[in-house]
């Protein structure tokens, strides 16, 4: 059989227009995407920051101290927030002693701030709690509790559920913030923008970011604090108010499980660290005898930065 003729020429053409066909499609999506990615990285955030940062500017306007400190906490890093949010927390400060306590503790000890129920002995009032000074940024640190302070699940009931909408969150923020702080001391306590990843392993998403003034870590912080040499403080006990509330403790350790916020292998189940030491991702989130270790974060202006401790 014959072979058809191919006039070159044309089928030079044909190939050219496909491949500015192809170059078109591809520049196309290529500027779709960057676009994309720029408003959802870069626009937006930048508005909804002048937003918030207005709407802080308007809540001082208007005599809301406290909110406006909340407010410019949340943009700890864009403009001025932090300076602000600062100086303003001073200002409702009787005197500069927990601003100096702040700025003069190392990284790796352990203060006192707050009190809650301890001991047991509910007649005697509730004890100072102790926390590790776990790390810092720019102007404040994180605390975070020596010891598991309370018996709480994650959630109320077994549903899907993440950090923004657990029962937990809200005990933290409300029961907790109000009966562990006096005011001056939940004047210390800035407002945190937390981020809740997903568990990478499990696939499990870890929802929204959130706005608190108390939360718990996540599985990638307490990753993170153990490589910065912070292990032997991973595993703890829970106060003996702790226990009597239904903590569960290791029968020859006596270490206890406490929650964190990163969701577990189900979207019903919760990170948490075991007696061991070791993060699990299969805590039924209804779960009552996990113990609570709170973290916070506490302003420190003018503190100059240190760097980790090697534990």
């Amino acid at each position: 059989m014959a072979r058809a003729h191919v006039d070159p020429e044309a089928w030079a053409k044909k190939v050219k227009r496909r491949w500015i066909i192809g170059i078109t499609l591809t520049s196309v999506l290529l500027v779709a995407f960057g676009t994309n990615w720029l408003l959802k990285n870069k626009i937006l955030p930048a508005r909804r920051n002048r937003e918030a940062y207005a709407r802080a500017e308007e809540a001082l306007a208007q005599g809301n101290v406290k909110e406006a400190i909340d407010r410019f906490s949340v943009l700890w890093d864009y403009e001025d927030a932090k300076e602000r949010a600062a100086e303003l927390a001073g200002s409702l400060l009787p005197d500069d002693s927990l601003m100096q306590m702040a700025r003069n503790v190392q990284l790796g000890e352990h203060i006192s701030f707050g009190s809650w129920e301890q001991d047991g002995d509910l007649e005697n009032g509730p004890e100072p709690i102790s926390w590790l000074v776990l790390a810092e940024d720019d102007g404040r640190i994180l605390l975070w509790a020596d010891y598991v302070l309370d018996a709480v699940p994650f959630h109320d009931s077994y549903v899907d559920i993440t950090w923004a909408d657990c029962s937990l969150r809200t005990w933290l923020n409300e029961t907790f913030y109000r009966g562990a702080f006096t005011e001056e001391e939940q004047v210390m306590i800035p407002m945190t923008y937390v981020e809740n990843p997903d568990n990478s392993a499990g696939g499990t998403k870890g929802g929204e970011p959130t706005e608190d003034h108390v939360y718990i870590l996540s599985l990638n912080e307490l990753a993170v604090f153990a490589r910065c040499g912070y292990i032997p403080y991973i595993y703890t006990w829970p106060t003996p108010y702790a226990a009597s509330r239904g903590v569960e403790t290791h029968e020859d350790w006596e270490t206890c499980c406490w929650w964190l916020r990163t969701p577990g292998s189900q979207q019903n189940c919760v990170s948490y660290c075991a007696m061991n030491g070791n993060p699990m991702y299969s805590g039924v989130v209804n779960r009552k005898n996990y113990g609570v270790r709170p973290v916070i974060w506490l302003f420190a202006p003018g503190r100059v930065q240190a760097a980790l401790p090697n534990t």
